[in-house]
C-alpha cells in the first residue's frame, strides 16, 4: 500500500511540474489566431456643381473597410498590460458606415488609419484575448 501511494504522489507532482512549464503553451493554443492590416483607402463617387452650374461626378480616396469585414463586425487590436506582462487584445468597432461602393464600406467615425483591424481569423471573434500572426 505504501509503494502505490508512492508512485501515486510522484506521478502527481511530475503531471504537476509538466502542466506548470506547459501553461502558457496550452493557454496560448487555445486562442484564436489573427491577422491584422491598417484601415484601407478606397474611391468613393461623389457629385458636385461646377462653376458652370453643371452636375459633375469625382471620386475621392476614403478610408474604408470590406462589405464582409463589415457585416461580420470590425474588431480593433490593442495592448494592454496583464499580470505585468503586455497581451494582445481586439475589442469591437463603434463604427459608423457611410456609402457602400465596389465592395467596400465608407468608415464615416470610430476607426482611425492607426486602428489595426482583424482581417482573418481561424475561428469566431468575440472581446477578449488573441494571439497575432
Amino acid at each position: 500500500m505504501k509503494r502505490i501511494l508512492i508512485a501515486f504522489t510522484v506521478v502527481f507532482f511530475s503531471g504537476m511540474l509538466v502542466l506548470t512549464f506547459t501553461a502558457r503553451s496550452i493557454h496560448n493554443a487555445s486562442l484564436p489566431h489573427i491577422s491584422v492590416s491598417r484601415v484601407t483607402m478606397s474611391e468613393f463617387p461623389f457629385e458636385y456643381i461646377d462653376e458652370s452650374g453643371n452636375t459633375q461626378t469625382g471620386t475621392a480616396q476614403k478610408p474604408a473597410v470590406t462589405v464582409e469585414q463589415y457585416e461580420n463586425g470590425v474588431y480593433i487590436l490593442y495592448r494592454a498590460e496583464v499580470n505585468g506582462e503586455l497581451r494582445d487584445f481586439i475589442r469591437r468597432a463603434e463604427m459608423i458606415p457611410g456609402q457602400e461602393y465596389g465592395g467596400f464600406v465608407e468608415v464615416v467615425s470610430g476607426l482611425t488609419f492607426s486602428d489595426r483591424i482583424v482581417v482573418d481569423s481561424d475561428r469566431e471573434l468575440c472581446e477578449g484575448e488573441v494571439m497575432v500572426l
